[in-house]
């Protein structure tokens, strides 16, 4: 277990009540791992994401290992959920970092290349072994300088805090808001709205393609991008959307 001393700040969002209890006041990690975790139901290892915060790691969720983010981050470990029988397949980036896949009665065979772990699991050891792979690791090459933000504009997204300032100033957005915009940013071109759900939600999404569209409408409301002259978010009819000029 890492050094505890004075003050940091942690990826996954969790509850004040939980962090409070995790960590002391002014209390932090000096030195920490990070930790990629794939699940298309989260909260299920809400208990493992827990333990490892606790013991220093910085944890990034993901719904989907298909999320274009992941080929832009640095990372000790990514962890793909594949008890449900998804069949997640990581880029050349992410698999060029060590992985670990939690496996069960309903997962797929024959397992990708990489480590296994049944889940679920005792904490303790299950922590262990995420700790010996992520020791050993080299990080997930990173495609450009800077792989903590990402910036259009004089909009930019700290991945690493998970806030939005747009000149100068942060802005709110709701998680789904969040994600839109961080999805847009990250893709080189057009996005059609099937492959926006997929990116945010996943593969099991079964809502209709207008949800996007509301989602869109809010985005640019607090961005100030005026849908008929739009200098942030541009809609391409009859297809989807894609980042301004």
């Amino acid at each position: 277990m890492q050094n505890i001393e004075k003050s940091s700040s942690f990826i996954t969002p969790i509850s004040d009540a939980s962090f409070t209890s995790l960590f002391p006041e002014g209390e932090f990690c000096s030195q920490t791992k990070r930790v990629v975790v794939v699940s298309p139901f989260p909260a299920r290892l809400q208990a493992l994401v827990s333990e490892l915060m606790a013991r220093c790691y910085d944890v990034l969720m993901f719904h989907s290992a298909k999320d274009p983010i992941l080929a832009m981050l640095q990372y000790d470990l990514i962890v793909v959920d594949m008890t449900w029988g998804t069949d997640e397949e990581l880029s050349a980036e992410a698999a060029a970092a060590e992985s670990l896949y939690l496996i069960g009665d309903k997962s797929i065979s024959p397992m990708p290349a990489g480590h296994v772990m049944n889940w679920p699991s005792e904490l303790e050891p299950a922590v262990a072994r995420i700790q010996e792979l992520a020791d050993r690791s080299k990080p997930a090459a990173s495609s450009e300088a800077g792989a903590d933000r990402l910036r259009f504009k004089d909009v930019e997204i700290d991945l690493k805090r998970m806030i939005v300032l747009h000149r100068g100033s942060k802005i709110e957005l709701t998680k789904t808001e969040y994600d839109l915009l961080r999805v847009l940013l990250a893709s080189d071109g057009v996005m059609t709205r099937q492959a926006i759900m997929e990116a945010i939600w996943g593969d099991g999404y079964f809502g209709g393609s207008n949800s996007i569209d509301v989602h869109i409408r809010s985005l640019r409301q607090k961005l100030g991008d005026d849908p008929k002259r739009p200098a942030y978010i541009t809609t391409v009819r009859g297809v989807g959307y894609r980042i301004g000029e």
